[in-house]
């Protein structure tokens, strides 16, 4: 345990984030030690922006960049969205800030994704009061990223529960969150999403990892 707080400490300065803390109040967590003010903790530390996520838990192909925090990418969402003994609008408006302006770029944001879709079918009036606060703009941002995908899937099913239980109390949103999923919702190539070279990084993750057994699906949705 102290052996991985004096890694993460090491590299902290790399990171838009204080990743020592972050790491830290999460293995407090998985310890067992489920407080208020663990889980505060650790919600702090998370990152509150799209791009705060992104250069925290990146890929990077570079035997000088440290990938510990990509690894801990999908423990770190499951941590986050399994906080329960927090204020539950303070939550609601993390995830929603951390979702506005987010882009479908590989596995980690996936995952995050289907936590989210859930997320809002279990506290649709949670985050739908704080979205009407939103403008205009930062509702697509949201919806945007909610209903992006690259193929058809059952993501649809759950945009037409959300939509028609929410569209007499909350028509603007649910007109937004109907446009965002009318041009996202099958409507992206993956990998022209990933910034450059981000795709090959990602596929020597994917062998380094999983020992090539994907090999056949690394041209998925390429055009």
């Amino acid at each position: 345990m102290l052996l991985l707080t004096v890694l993460f400490a090491a590299k902290a300065q790399y990171f838009p984030i204080d990743t020592a803390r972050l790491n830290n109040a999460y293995i407090a967590l998985i310890n067992g030690e489920r407080t208020a003010e663990n889980e505060m903790e650790f919600l702090e530390a998370y990152p509150t922006t799209w791009l705060e996520f992104y250069m925290t838990y990146s890929y990077v192909d570079d035997e000088e960049y440290d990938i510990g925090m990509s690894q801990l990418c999908t423990e770190h969402i499951t941590t986050l969205f399994g906080l329960s003994h927090i204020n539950d609008t303070i939550k609601c408006k993390k995830i929603v800030d951390l979702t506005i302006g987010m882009k479908e770029s590989g596995e980690c944001t996936g995952v995050y994704q289907d936590y989210l879709v859930g997320y809002i079918l279990n506290n649709e009036d949670l985050v739908l009061d704080y979205l009407s606060k939103l403008k205009k703009g930062h509702q697509m941002e949201f919806w945007q990223f909610c209903w992006s995908t690259v193929t058809e899937c059952s993501r649809a099913e759950a945009f037409n529960e959300i939509y028609n239980r929410l569209k007499n109390r909350f028509p603007k949103e649910m007109e937004i969150s109907r446009a965002a999923f009318q041009y996202f919702y099958d409507g992206i190539n993956y990998p022209n999403l990933l910034p450059h070279k981000e795709w090959e990084y990602r596929r020597k993750f994917i062998d380094r990892n999983y020992q090539g057994i994907f090999n056949d699906y690394t041209d998925f949705g390429r055009s």
